[in-house]
């Protein structure tokens, strides 16, 4: 499939990829596309999918301030939060 986007379109795109927001052209195109049909098919209400999107973008600062957890320190809160051995 092969689709055409307007250029500030495809200029916002890459500043998003170039901004590290994304790897790729695809990846965004691909988000944009999930949500929008999750929308279209009420699978997620427009309260829902903002509330998503501010907890993304939260987490993207928080992480650009350096305050994410590594993927071992999370396994292990969630280990200890819930007794699960390993």
């Amino acid at each position: 499939m092969e689709i055409t986007l307007k250029p500030e379109t495809l200029r916002r795109i890459s500043d998003k990829v170039h901004g590290g927001e994304f790897e790729s052209a695809d990846a965004i195109v691909e988000q944009a596309v999930t949500f929008f049909l999750d929308y279209e098919e009420e699978d997620m209400d427009e309260a829902e999918f903002r509330a998503t999107k501010a907890a993304v973008d939260e987490a993207l600062e928080q992480a650009e301030r350096g305050e994410g957890l590594s993927l071992e320190d999370f396994e292990k809160n969630r280990r200890a939060k819930y007794g699960i051995q390993r």
